[in-house]
């Protein structure tokens, strides 16, 4: 069986640049589309009135208005590894967001009623540890609820944008992303289960976009690893291998725009409270 230790997990570091750099283009582009399946998660975690919800992850903010809409009062504290993506949720949400790794939050003991990791825990060094923090952070009879990725289909753009950055000398990037252990109704139980949680319901969320090539030429010149990439290149050939790009782009068939993906959702209660867990820093 395959663990965490077994693989390459991503580094905090890499992941927060890539972040950084492409907000703009993730919150436009790439956000709208993973939507649906962490508003699928929320609806099943059904946080009640009053409910306090800690969104791990949160980003740009994206799913507070769900949160917010799912019931009267709730209180909502996103937290987010990446400084440029709290700075957008901040200006969009004006909800408390603090920068931190999820694999230490700090949060004191049973300070929350919710906490969702979504689309998360594959960018994680260690995403048990994360699991095992968020069990902290809960009230007895509190929910987690995480999704992750079952499949993730690649698209004809999709490789042609990338074969032609490689051809033009800019190398792949450090994976940002492993979703080795997190890809399977098994391998999430048996997370949540090492935590201390009880999984509810564990069930797979498709997804489905269509991009055109106004839209994915958008989202692939601005979002944050292929700016990366190109960054690799000096001026000129940037220049030129983006004029390539486009005209292979525009030679394409428009179902090579189509991407479909599937998500894995958890929902998983902290059953007990064991009375010898240590516990953080005394905020919020």
């Amino acid at each position: 069986m395959t663990t965490p230790a077994d693989c390459a997990r991503p580094r905090r570091s890499e992941v927060t640049a890539a972040y950084d750099l492409g907000v703009d283009a993730y919150v436009a582009l790439w956000s709208p589309v993973i939507l649906p399946a962490a508003q699928a998660l929320l609806a099943a975690l059904d946080p009640g009135p009053g409910a306090r919800v800690l969104d791990v992850g949160t980003g740009s903010g994206a799913l507070v208005s769900s949160i917010r809409a799912a019931a009267a009062d709730v209180t909502v504290v996103g937290l987010d590894a990446s400084a440029g993506m709290l700075r957008r949720c901040r200006s969009d949400t004006g909800i408390p967001a603090v920068c931190c790794d999820a694999q230490s939050l700090p949060i004191r003991d049973a300070a929350f009623d919710v906490v969702i990791l979504a689309f998360v825990l594959f960018h994680l060094g260690d995403p048990a540890q994360a699991l095992a923090e968020a069990a902290r952070v809960l009230t007895t009879g509190g929910h987690v609820g995480t999704a992750t990725w079952a499949r993730d289909d690649s698209m004809e753009a999709e490789t042609v944008w990338d074969e032609t950055l490689t051809e033009a000398g800019a190398p792949p990037l450090p994976a940002s992303r492993v979703d080795a252990v997190l890809d399977s109704e098994d391998a999430i139980g048996r997370l949540l289960a090492c935590a201390g949680l009880r999984a509810a319901r564990i069930w797979r969320e498709p997804l489905r976009h269509r991009w055109d090539l106004s839209t994915y030429y958008r989202f692939a010149t601005g979002a944050g690893r292929n700016r990366q990439r190109l960054q690799q290149l000096d001026t000129g050939t940037r220049s030129q291998v983006l004029q390539r790009a486009l005209n292979r782009l525009r030679a394409l068939d428009p179902d090579a725009f189509a991407w479909s993906g599937e998500a894995i959702c958890a929902v998983a209660t902290l059953p007990v409270r064991s009375a010898n867990r240590a516990g953080g820093p005394n905020t919020p």
